[in-house]
């Protein structure tokens, strides 16, 4: 039963991804969360005059947009890329030396598991993997139930699942019985040799030679770098804007989402705020906010600062298809905490609105801007 939103041994640098894992709307795309909502809800949070939350809000006195038209971005593959996805592969077909005995605090071990409730098994609760005991990224009392258990036996234990740990009602926030049998404790590392017998196996005989499948993950990278070019562009946009001024009142709704991030997790996985921050890094809540809270806040308005300057600018519009997708991925996401896909779009339209704009933005970036596909 693994962590569907594992943090655990996560370093500060994917604290933005994982943070945007967790939000309901997602920080970069849309934190100006109820941007057109009603001021008198709000205006408690700025001491400004210029009412951030007015249609009539000009992003472009807040921040300062560069050449980005002039721009070239390189989304070309290098062959540091094509060694990391070479290596990713062969940690991927990487096997172990299987040793027999009792599993203790540290093993790597490879077990067999199915959960059930009141006798029947649920299928989301079965399967096989290798688990990292005391490592964290499986619940922990699943992880605890495999300290002392013996290899080809079987352990039978009872798991309170958290809410949230599957998104699936038959089993988040319920009791599941489980039956865990390790088939061995990992000894040595056994990582294949990347050569053309290797090349031949994974491909089953498709590619011949080692040179044949780099060709074919250079053109497989190359394609995915020309999908997600509209990121790779707005990287490099964000780097030609400067932000003159940061609103007050979106940076209060930044922090507070960037808090929520984490109150949202702990309460998932039944930790406290400290608890859950300390896998970050972060001694505690006053630690985090000292530290880093204000600076990821204006990261955040930053890019939606330039994400709504750019549309004005390029009078950039977003149709009712575009703006229905985002509703619906989003509702998905968030649908246990809301009656109906139209109390989450009231309590939400601005946030929707925001994200959707973003999405509108990158790929009219994808389409405008000139793109460096050599190597790097």
């Amino acid at each position: 039963m693994k962590n569907k939103n594992n943090s655990k041994g996560m370093s500060k640098t994917v604290f933005v991804t994982a943070i945007i894992c967790v939000l309901i709307v997602g920080l970069v795309s849309g934190i100006a969360a109820g941007y057109f909502l009603n001021q008198n809800e709000k205006e408690e949070k700025s001491s400004e005059q210029v009412s951030s939350y007015s249609k009539d809000f000009d992003a472009l006195k807040y921040i300062e947009i560069g050449d980005y038209k002039n721009i070239t971005v390189n989304v070309g593959v290098s062959e540091d890329d094509i060694k990391s996805e070479i290596d990713s592969m062969l940690e991927d077909n990487t096997k172990y030396e299987k040793k027999q005995g009792k599993v203790k605090d540290g093993d790597k071990v490879y077990a067999k598991y199915a959960g059930s409730i009141k006798g029947k098994k649920i299928d989301v609760t079965c399967g096989e993997d290798y688990i990292d005991v005391g490592l964290g990224d499986w619940l922990e009392d699943f992880e605890k139930a495999l300290l002392g258990a013996k290899t080809g036996k079987k352990v039978k234990f009872t798991c309170k699942v958290p809410k949230g740990t599957y998104d699936d009602e038959r089993v988040d926030g319920h009791n599941v019985d489980f039956e865990i049998t390790v088939d061995y404790i990992c000894g040595k590392k056994i990582v294949p040799k990347f050569n053309n017998k290797f090349v031949n196996q994974i491909s089953s005989g498709k590619y011949k030679t080692v040179s044949e499948y780099k060709k074919y993950i250079k053109e497989k990278l190359l394609k995915e770098n020309k999908n997600d070019r509209g990121d790779y562009a707005w990287s490099d946009v964000m780097e030609v804007c400067n932000v003159i001024k940061y609103p007050s009142d979106m940076m209060a709704l930044a922090e507070k989402e960037n808090l929520q991030g984490y109150y949202d997790m702990a309460e998932i996985y039944g930790y406290s705020i400290d608890e859950v921050l300390k896998q970050y890094g972060y001694n505690n809540l006053e630690d985090f906010k000292k530290y880093d809270l204000k600076e990821l806040a204006k990261d955040t308005v930053k890019e939606n600062l330039a994400a709504m300057a750019i549309a004005k600018l390029e009078n950039i519009k977003y149709s009712d298809e575009d703006y229905k997708s985002v509703l619906d991925e989003e509702y998905e996401y968030n649908s246990e905490k809301y009656a109906t896909k139209s109390d989450y779009e009231k309590e939400n339209k601005e946030a929707i609105i925001n994200e959707t704009t973003l999405n509108v933005v990158k790929k009219w970036l994808a389409d405008n801007l000139k793109y460096d596909y050599s190597k790097v």
